[in-house]
């Protein structure tokens, strides 16, 4: 059998106080980078070795840290040759005319077109924003994509064992945005449109979120992949 684990770490607080956050590209803060590393510490991360991979948001509060967190794990062994891969599918939704403004300018000036969104974003799109549904799609794309990757990573470590029979086993982190993590557990509960992981789930700044990904057919990549979703503290 064949398994991996996929964590995805939501970014730190950011620069810019309490705005709307999608496209706009803000750093971290002193704060903000601290608990990633925190967060990053309790993962385990050196254990995971070689068979580690580490994507992230093109988004500077999600490169930043995961650049830095290459760079320190590559210090480990002079083996190491760890890359972060930027996908441009795990940056946060184009909230349109909203994007980098303070909530407190949209609540005063779009109220009800701001609650109508977190009621339902599929119907009440923000002004000249990315439609939900491209942003649900890249989004599932990007998962389709690093949970093949690491299936032919656990598929290569089968190989060097040289035993069929041996559990392969691989782990990614994913750095990213609340709406990408949001969605990719839609995704691995089978949940569509559902309102509540936008209206009242809170991922909280710099959390992280374990997917354990098994294939019960060793030989086969095609068969469909069981998830098991393990919130952290």
């Amino acid at each position: 059998m064949k398994q991996a684990k996929i964590i995805l770490l939501r970014h730190g607080q950011c620069e810019g106080d309490s705005i709307l956050r999608g496209k706009t590209d803000v750093a971290l803060t002193d704060l903000g980078l601290t608990n990633m590393h925190q967060s990053a510490a309790k993962l385990g991360l050196l254990g995971c070795l070689p068979s580690l991979q580490l994507y992230s948001s093109p988004l500077v509060r999600c490169h930043a840290f995961a650049a830095e967190l290459a760079q320190q794990l590559n210090q480990v062994s002079a083996d190491l040759a760890l890359q972060v891969e930027i996908m441009s599918q795990l940056q946060e939704i184009d909230f349109g005319l909203w994007d980098g403004k303070s909530f407190a300018e949209l609540y005063q000036h779009s109220a009800k077109a701001l609650d109508a969104y977190w009621d339902n974003p599929w119907e009440h799109g923000a002004p000249q924003a990315e439609p939900m549904a491209e942003f649900e799609q890249r989004v599932a794309q990007a998962f389709a994509q690093i949970t093949l990757q690491a299936y032919n990573l656990a598929e290569a470590h089968t190989a060097e064992a040289n035993s069929a029979k041996a559990t392969a086993s691989a782990t990614a982190l994913v750095v990213t945005h609340g709406g990408v993590i949001r969605h990719i557990i839609a995704l691995v509960l089978g949940l569509e449109r559902c309102k509540g992981l936008y209206g009242q789930l809170n991922i909280d700044y710099a959390a992280t979120v374990t997917i354990d990904v098994f294939w019960p057919e060793a030989d086969d990549k095609s068969t469909k992949a069981v998830y098991r979703l393990n919130w952290n503290n």
